[in-house]
């Protein structure tokens, strides 16, 4: 079998973020069950010294515009539908001339090769969607206004698709309302974690590796972690506003530090609490740096607005890291609340105050939180289990393929 795998980015040849990596995963471990692969995606951006894409790779033209930095609104606006169309029409080539059998295309990206194969049925290759996070669905205010062209192709892109996925049981009803499509048409595939490859990642001594780069970090106790994209809806000013309300109770500890790995619209703001708070905000940091600052986490906070699948919190998880999330997204399908963290309200620094106050008070109880998750990681979220069900997928798709049911879009 032969698998088209379609998106706008993907590690190591572009930053990784959570889509990049899943990606990565997805196609190395589908390698190791004797799946092919070939990625359709815009050229290497900074690829990763000594990482190879465990695939063919087919680079396609994305577009620039002066001034206009990838991902931002305006790109993913102006740019990503172009991009969408032209993979699409890569794909549909290598599907005619017979060397793939099925798309799995991440986002928009099923845009391009859907609307092409509702109008050539030669096109006979199933379609899969996962639409990861649904910023676009989530978001409020004027940019929920500039990424009403994205929101409509995207559900325009999930009708033309044979399945689409929800990144965790508690996103499946959230993907059949926010993208319309059938119950009956949405699967549920987590994305996962390789604990072999976090293993070969992580430096033999974190601490040490913690201390040499940053070493504001080596005697912070306890040292608080987040990771992600610097952007409002992922709560990083929530945080901000949580450790200011805990120092004005002098419950902030004297040695503490919150260390925020990731590059963003918030990096400034963050550096600038920086002589108020103990905020080291990090910037992009390599993998390695990443599982050291894992290894050396007392804690894990992550708590967003909303969240997709959150690959971060379950690399998080298998390094034994307790955690403190909101109650967003696929975060509850990882944290159980009491037992492997504590969950919150979003968008709530009170309560996020009290609650890291209250996780604070007691080490040990935190230290066994993180044990039990990572017991939870390496169980129900590893990726050789992972893959082993999109292998499924995909082959029941081929099945109903040969025995006659084609696919049928609905009525716009």
């Amino acid at each position: 079998m032969r698998v088209a795998l379609v998106a706008r980015g993907a590690y190591p040849l572009h930053p990784p973020g959570g889509m990049e990596k899943a990606v990565y995963l997805l196609a190395r471990h589908l390698a190791a069950r004797g799946v092919e692969t070939v990625l359709y995606t815009r050229p290497a951006h900074d690829g990763t010294p000594g990482v190879a894409f465990p695939g063919e790779v087919v680079p396609i033209a994305y577009g620039a515009l002066p001034g206009l930095r990838h991902g931002r609104v305006l790109d993913r606006t102006l740019l990503y539908p172009g991009f969408a169309r032209r993979a699409g029409a890569a794909v549909a080539a290598a599907v005619r001339a017979g060397r793939v059998d099925v798309v799995d295309a991440q986002g928009l990206c099923a845009l391009g090769y859907g609307r092409l194969r509702e109008r050539d049925a030669a096109l006979r290759a199933p379609l899969v969607m996962n639409p990861q996070g649904l910023e676009e669905h989530r978001t409020r205010g004027f940019k929920r206004l500039a990424l009403s062209r994205l929101r409509r192709l995207s559900r325009e892109a999930a009708r033309l698709a044979d399945r689409v996925v929800a990144t965790d049981a508690s996103a499946r009803d959230e993907v059949v309302r926010l993208l319309g499509v059938p119950s009956a048409r949405v699967v549920t595939l987590p994305n996962g974690i390789d604990p072999d490859e976090i293993r070969a990642r992580t430096p033999t001594d974190p601490a040490a590796f913690v201390a040499a780069r940053w070493p504001a970090l080596a005697t912070a106790r306890p040292l608080l972690l987040s990771v992600g994209r610097l952007e409002v809806y992922k709560g990083f000013a929530d945080t901000l506003a949580a450790l200011r309300l805990l120092r004005s109770r002098g419950a902030l500890p004297a040695a503490a530090a919150w260390a925020v790995a990731g590059d963003g619209p918030l990096l400034a703001a963050l550096r600038q609490a920086a002589p108020e708070l103990p905020v080291v905000a990090l910037g992009r940091v390599d993998d390695e740096a990443l599982h050291a600052l894992f290894a050396c986490a007392d804690l894990f906070v992550h708590v967003p607005h909303f969240e997709g699948s959150s690959l971060v919190t379950l690399e998080a998880m298998a390094h034994g890291r307790p955690l403190l999330a909101s109650r967003a997204g696929g975060l509850v399908d990882k944290v159980v609340d009491g037992e492997t963290g504590r969950l919150v309200p979003a968008a709530d620094p009170a309560a996020l105050a009290d609650a890291l106050e209250d996780v604070l008070a007691d080490p040990e109880r935190a230290r066994a939180w993180g044990a039990r998750g990572r017991e939870r990681a390496l169980l129900e979220f590893a990726w050789p289990a992972l893959a082993a069900r999109v292998e499924a997928l995909y082959r029941e798709l081929l099945a109903e393929r040969a025995g006659g049911v084609g696919f049928v879009a609905e009525e716009r």
